[in-house]
């Protein structure tokens, strides 16, 4: 069974990922979260995970 997973626009900041999910990588590598911000921004130092360098 599927469980839902909602991403959520962050006016001026990140997307929040609400939901188990797999992210894959440009190497390959796969990574499972259940939660997570994702940069949009690019300025972010871990991408693609947001650091709240939008935010400075």
């Amino acid at each position: 069974m599927a469980t839902e997973v909602i991403l959520k626009l962050i006016q001026n900041g990140p997307v929040k990922v609400e939901g188990t999910t797999t992210v894959v990588h440009p190497d390959g590598k796969e990574e499972e979260k259940t939660s997570c911000y994702i940069c949009r921004c690019t300025k972010s130092n871990n991408k693609p995970w947001c650091d709240g360098s939008h935010a400075k």
